[in-house]
């Protein structure tokens, strides 16, 4: 009798711990499935999804475009090498699933480091300053985060948890934009915001490139300043061009293809230096009025950001 007693708790044991195993399974299967395999002409949301994540992680994938061209193809291929992963360029539901993971670290007054500063260019690139990109998380940057929380109905405490984590980097839309403006340039527009961005960012780095094309688009939604792309380079004050590429004519020569790019995604309002509507390089120049009169947002590469 003991011995039918044994067996018949080994077998529901056995029974619990299959079944335990086969449910795990499936929810795992469930959640690579979840994704819809990307790769080389794929287009649409999930794409600018994709782009958006590669982008905040380190991987440029160009403009956020919604379309899977090479540059995208690129960047997951980077992010597959560093992370392990079958390197075949098409973001698959392991890739998706590695890419989309939401083990953040919990950023609160206090915390210091590189993911701070992560933090900090992001709220920046939306809209949100933050103050100095300087990696601290002081009264500013809870303060934005704050901002952030109450226009994204997410939960106000200014502890940048992993929802407010997960909802700023991967948003596509910047503060006080709207999309129907995302897609309102023309082939003019573009033309001169290539050469201008070449002209002035040619040695800075991708990142930087777009700074500069934001902050005319800046200029462009401003009322202070002329309400068109070719009109905000080509404006004088006191008889001086406000660009110095439009005094030594370098505006006029052939921008490079990452410049071509780099407009394209400023254009598409991506906004690393958020509201900014000035830059200089400070070991060329020291743009006193600027310092005194305008707040500091970023720097990157060799130019800083004011608004």
């Amino acid at each position: 009798m003991k011995n039918k007693s044994k067996i018949l708790v080994s077998l529901c044991i056995i029974f619990l711990v299959l079944s335990f195993l086969s449910t795990n399974v499936l929810a795992a299967g469930n959640y690579t499935n979840s994704y819809v395999p990307l790769k080389l002409g794929s287009k649409g949301s999930e794409v600018i999804k994709l782009q958006n994540a590669l982008n905040t992680k380190g991987y440029s994938a160009g403009p956020v475009d919604g379309s899977y061209g090479p540059m995208t193809r690129a960047a997951v291929i980077r992010y597959q090498k560093a992370n392990n992963l079958t390197v075949d360029g098409m973001a698959g539901p392991e890739t998706q699933a590695s890419l989309y993971s939401l083990s953040y670290t919990v950023l609160r007054e206090g915390s210091k480091g590189s993911l701070v500063s992560k933090l900090q260019q992001n709220l920046n690139a939306k809209g949100y300053s933050p103050g100095p990109v300087d990696g601290i998380y002081g009264s500013l940057t809870k303060n934005a985060v704050i901002r952030f929380q109450k226009d994204n109905g997410l939960t106000v405490d200014g502890i940048a948890g992993p929802q407010t984590q997960s909802t700023l980097y991967n948003s596509t839309v910047s503060r006080g934009t709207t999309l129907a403006r995302s897609t309102s340039y023309n082939s003019d527009d573009l033309y001169w915001l290539s050469r201008i961005i070449h002209a002035e960012s040619s040695g800075e780095p991708y990142s930087g490139k777009v700074a500069v094309g934001s902050v005319i688009i800046n200029r462009v939604d401003s009322k202070l300043f002329p309400n068109t792309i070719k009109g905000v380079i080509f404006e004088y004050y006191k008889g001086i061009p406000q660009f110095s590429p439009v005094a030594d004519g370098t505006i006029y020569n052939n921008p490079s293809q990452e410049s071509i790019q780099a407009a394209k995604e400023a254009l598409n309002y991506n906004r690393p230096v958020g509201n900014a509507t000035y830059f200089f390089n400070p070991n060329k120049a020291a743009a006193k009025w600027i310092v005194e009169n305008k707040t500091y947002v970023t720097r990157i590469g060799d130019h800083v950001f004011y608004k």
